[in-house]
């Protein structure tokens, strides 16, 4: 690969503390990479109100909604958004519903700023988690909210664990859907072949930069796509088995800083 003039890290898990902060060292790597001119990107399984109260670290081009949604974070621009029709939403629904009863759905909608959530919705997520995503949550009917596009759908039950109806999804195999998971209370399902790795691509292309030249680190399921199309890709201590597999190295863990130390290593090779 080249200089790896392009970061695109995940943020739970990976650029995050476990509370869901910012470290200092990770802020300062941000900054350091910038002023060397390395392009860090944010690519993350949130919404734009998740990324937006991290604090000001990001200041270009970002990621949401699993790469559905692009973002410019200097002049607050939608640069693109990937949806399912209210059709493919409605099927998935249906299918998932039949063969898991009770579970509950959120749609992400417009630039991932609004949710639609079905009654149940809020009270299985787990307070933490909703305050890490922030968003309009919009209370909805079954029909209206499979009568609406989204860029993403987010799946609970009250006792059925994410990782099961992740399991679930995948195989059912619903047309126009693609299913993962970040790891945390909630499923997820967004539209086919769109993942962080498509995402990062449309960016790199705004930016003009190649691919073998991007870095990418990751924790999660949610991550894979992203960490197989990277030039290099890192893992971090303690990552499910699928991003292991898909990651070239291996970083130390959030708690460890580990996305400083892949930066601090980048700069000093340069």
């Amino acid at each position: 690969m080249g200089d790896g003039v392009l970061i695109a890290t995940d943020l739970d898990g990976t650029f995050l503390t476990p509370d869901a902060t910012v470290s200092p060292r990770n802020w300062a790597a941000v900054k350091a990479a910038e002023a060397a001119g390395i392009h860090v990107i944010p690519v993350t399984g949130r919404a734009i109100g998740g990324l937006r109260v991290i604090g000001p670290v990001f200041h270009r081009y970002a990621l949401v909604s699993n790469g559905a949604v692009g973002t410019d974070m200097s002049t607050g621009e939608t640069l693109f958004t990937e949806t399912m029709s209210a059709r493919t939403v409605k099927s998935y629904v249906d299918q998932l519903t039949a063969e898991c009863p009770g579970v509950v759905f959120c749609a992400e909608v417009g630039d991932s700023s609004v949710f639609l959530v079905e009654e149940g919705y809020d009270e299985i997520v787990p307070a933490f988690e909703s305050e890490n995503d922030p968003a309009e949550h919009v209370l909805v009917s079954r029909k209206e909210l499979c009568s609406s596009e989204a860029v993403k759908l987010m799946i609970v039950h009250p006792t059925v664990p994410a990782s099961d109806i992740y399991q679930l999804s995948r195989r059912l195999r619903v047309p126009g859907v693609h299913a993962t998971w970040a790891g945390f209370t909630v499923a997820e399902a967004g539209p086919a072949d769109v993942t962080k790795a498509s995402g990062l691509e449309r960016i790199c292309q705004l930016l003009g930069e190649d691919r073998a030249n991007v870095v990418a680190l990751g924790d999660g399921a949610n991550d894979v796509e992203m960490l197989q199309w990277a030039g290099v890709s890192y893992a971090m201590s303690g990552a499910k088995p699928e991003a292991i597999a898909a990651a070239d190295r291996r970083a130390p863990s959030c708690e460890e800083d580990g996305f400083a130390v892949v930066v601090e290593e980048l700069l000093a090779s340069r």
